[in-house]
């Protein structure tokens, strides 16, 4: 696909679909802070020497600390399985490619960087779908903003 000459044919198309991906780069952004600040705040007493830069690797800290966090076992479970499903989406939606769209659906291809060969994944992505996992970070940035004030 050639994006250009497809933007050029229909904006009004394209234009709302990188609105929503562009909510969902900026809004993953305060979510990601949060997150290392709460990790930062639990690693404070502790001798660890490696920092922890993956994603999983964090929530994983989070968790198994969770209880310096006053929630529940289950509500942090919850908030990082929301936290993982929503930043999956949004990391096809950045590091893909846009592949094909109309004002319903979009198609993007991203690289499974896990695999062997060169291998790319088709993801095809509803506006109703898109929009949810937008409203998700809202939700997250909220959630995690109120953890990081839990955490001793």
């Amino acid at each position: 696909m050639n994006i250009e000459s497809e933007f050029k044919d229909s904006p009004e198309q394209l234009e709302p679909w990188l609105t929503v991906i562009g909510m969902l780069t900026v809004l993953w952004s305060p979510v990601e802070r949060y997150i290392d600040q709460c990790v930062s705040l639990l690693h404070e007493d502790k001798n660890v020497k490696n920092k922890y830069l993956s994603l999983n690797r964090k929530l994983t800290f989070i968790f198994n600390n969770h209880s310096r966090i006053d929630l529940s076992e289950a509500d942090i479970m919850d908030l990082i399985n929301l936290t993982k499903n929503t930043v999956q989406i949004r990391d096809v939606c950045v590091h893909g490619v846009i592949e094909s769209y109309d004002s319903e659906e979009i198609t993007i291809g991203k690289v499974q960087g896990k695999e062997s060969k060169h291998t790319v994944e088709m993801f095809t992505i509803t506006h109703e779908r898109l929009n949810y996992y937008a409203n998700n970070l809202m939700h997250l940035n909220k959630k995690w903003k109120t953890v990081v004030t839990m955490t001793h």
